[in-house]
């Protein structure tokens, strides 16, 4: 973040470390000496480069005896590596290359993935003499003892999972500190045990090591060329170490995680102007806001490997955003025996604090936002929050615990407009009329004589009218879609809107249906169109997906107000209102077809009612993405209809003439 707390900068990411008298893990500076250099109580470092004096090999030697690692061997190391996926093995293989280039100046990593072979090369360190022990007993030396779960222990050894078919792997090093080279050949054997061949080499051609794994055609998965590309894209994606996967780049900067987010998301403009308004970074990573997103989640990385999801819990009582996700570091964590999770202790809970002070700051920057563009997107997302919070706390307690940094900027952000004013108010200006017994809030227009007594709110969407109902005492939730007036209108007031046009919405076409009879001839005719398209094949199969259960029927109701809603659903009913506008404009057009299309917003609208009850940001999404299948769909049958038979001429023209 930068000084003035405008944006996230684009400063690198040090190592982490924890500072003693608060607990809280952060970032160093990057410092021009290798990784190894800098001192961290976080975490332990398996060193692979010093302390260790390694003896020179007698010319003799060039030969060694083979070993072999007996099927009961192999299997308690296996056993003691719990992968649910075998392919995480790979993911083991990039682990140890990473170790063996911690100290380098200029790291480098090659990742290359056939039918036949992974080939994982370093400019590491190479191998010293624990490493070549770790290796020819795959992990099991006593003296090694719980570090053999690292560069060469039980996850090196996962490699020889039977599932994988593994022919032979070729471990080809640098000797440590002296320029000459070791070749360590592992040679599976159907009993389950490992054979081990030590033989003497020239350097590998990288410097540092060369590692190849091959397959045996008859036994190794068809599809392992695309799962083992899947594990490295996942977890060398991040490193920070320069990583190339087929040629392909990988291994970026965790800062850069949002960036390729928002340049490649499936969202529209609004959507992705918010992201990019709301990224920042912090001491523990990098986070943005994605309203779209069910679930608040960090992708999480220890020591430039992908770990685990970790899904952000919320607070009760406070304002909460929505859809909060993003990339940290954790450094110091505890690894369950997998590797793919933490362990839930103290200081875990204390990387969760960390994890939410940084979405706070995301959310504060749709804040700022908000305040600096007045975007309407901006403006239900911060509502959305504030309703969450009211979901667990009174308006009062609300504005009492609302000491964090955006909590505190929400609420006294102005979101909510008045009837006849300019001015917007704040959540806590809301607060205040309501200790003040002069909160009002209505769904419609108000007669001038009723804004005498003081401003009165604007009720225009259901996410408001949650807010206010929490404001003016009411325990329940409004139903879906229902204006219901929270103040007290005078009769002069009501008979105001009857006359003329206002947002109030009638929805007594819930109540009173419309006999198919009763309906002029031109509105049965559209709607039947309509009917029958949702009744075609490729209606049901676009909405397959995305719809619980039967589509619902269509009806007809009516309403006195003509500005009302052109439809409503209910109990698997969508119920069309005869008497508005443009109901009756479509209804005099001469193709039923066409202006049934016409109608196609209308019905993904109450469509989406069907999955959601509230006018909120899930609905408005799942509305959304049915009228975009109901398009393809419509686009289909069209194609269908008007040249039925362009496919079968084609496949006789392709018979016919056998020199095509």
């Amino acid at each position: 973040m930068s000084e003035d707390g405008s944006g996230p900068t684009d400063m690198k990411l040090g190592p982490a470390v924890r500072r003693p008298d608060a607990g809280r893990v952060v970032p160093q500076a990057p410092d021009a000496r290798g990784p190894e250099e800098l001192r961290s109580d976080l975490f332990e470092r398996i060193d692979v480069a010093a302390s260790v004096k390694t003896q020179p090999v007698s010319p003799g030697a060039a030969r060694r005896p083979l070993y072999r690692a007996d099927p009961d061997r192999v299997l308690r190391v296996l056993s003691a590596n719990q992968f649910e996926d075998p392919f995480l093995a790979f993911r083991e293989l990039y682990a140890n290359a990473l170790d063996a280039v911690r100290g380098r100046r200029d790291p480098k990593i090659e990742l290359k993935v056939a039918a036949d072979r992974v080939v994982v090369e370093d400019n590491g360190t190479g191998l010293d003499e624990p490493g070549i022990e770790a290796l020819t007993t795959l992990g099991m030396s006593t003296r090694r003892g719980r570090d053999a779960i690292g560069r060469f222990g039980i996850g090196f050894a996962s490699i020889f999972d039977p599932s994988l078919g593994v022919q032979r792997v070729d471990f080809h090093a640098v000797r440590y500190g002296l320029d000459e080279g070791i070749l360590i050949r592992f040679l599976p054997d159907v009993s389950g045990g490992v054979s081990i061949r030590v033989e003497d080499a020239p350097v590998p051609r990288c410097g540092g090591s060369h590692l190849e794994v091959c397959f045996d055609a008859g036994r190794a998965p068809e599809d392992r060329v695309a799962r083992a590309v899947e594990v490295f894209e996942t977890h060398a994606a991040y490193s920070g170490v320069h990583t190339e996967l087929n040629g392909r780049p990988l291994g970026k900067e965790l800062s850069d995680y949002i960036r390729a987010e928002i340049a490649h998301g499936e969202w529209s403009a609004v959507e992705r102007a918010l992201v990019a308004a709301s990224a920042v970074k912090g001491p523990v990573g990098v986070a943005a806001i994605d309203p779209s997103r069910a679930e608040s989640k960090f992708r999480v990385y220890q020591r430039g490997l992908f770990v685990c999801e970790i899904p952000l819990a919320r607070v009760q009582g406070k304002p909460w955003p929505r859809g909060v996700f993003g990339a940290a570091q954790a450094e110091g964590l505890e690894l369950v025996a997998s590797r793919n999770a933490f362990v839930e202790n103290e200081r875990y809970q204390r990387f969760q604090e960390e994890l939410r002070r940084l979405a706070y700051e995301a959310a504060y920057r749709v804040v700022r936002y908000y305040e600096q563009s007045k975007d309407t997107y901006a403006r239900i997302v911060l509502l959305d929050a504030l309703r969450r919070g009211l979901r667990s706390a009174t308006p009062e307690s609300l504005m009492a615990e609302s000491e964090d940094l955006f909590s505190s900027a929400v609420v006294r952000s102005p979101l909510f407009s008045a009837w006849g004013q300019k001015k917007m108010f704040s959540f806590e200006e809301l607060v205040a009329l309501k200790q003040a017994d002069r909160f009002r809030a209505l769904s419609y227009r108000p007669a001038w004589r009723d804004k005498e007594g003081g401003p009165i709110l604007r009720a225009d969407d259901s996410i408001e009218r949650d807010i206010f109902r929490k404001l003016s005492g009411m325990r329940e939730m409004p139903a879906a879609a229902r204006a219901e007036e929270i103040a007290s209108p005078t009769f002069f007031s009501r008979v105001r809107d009857k006359l003329m046009s206002g947002p109030r919405a009638e929805y007594s076409l819930f109540q009173r249906p419309v006999d198919a009879k009763d309906v002029p001839e031109g509105t049965r005719k559209l709607v039947q169109a309509l009917e029958a398209f949702m009744a075609t094949e490729e209606v049901a199969e676009a909405l397959a997906r995305l719809l619980p259960g039967a589509l619902p029927h269509l009806g007809y109701g009516r309403s006195t107000n003509a500005f009302g809603p052109v439809a409503a659903y209910r109990m698997g009913e969508i119920r069309f209102n005869v008497a508005h506008r443009a109901v009756r404009r479509l209804s005099k057009g001469t193709d039923a077809k066409l202006g049934a299309r016409a109608l196609l917003p209308v019905l993904a609208h109450e469509l989406a009612h069907m999955c959601h009850e509230l006018h909120d940001l899930d609905f408005y999404r799942t509305s959304r993405a049915i009228l975009r299948a109901l398009a393809v769909a419509a686009a289909k049958v069209d194609a269908r209809e008007l040249s039925p038979e362009m496919p079968t001429m084609g496949i006789q023209r392709f018979r016919t003439e056998p020199g095509v």
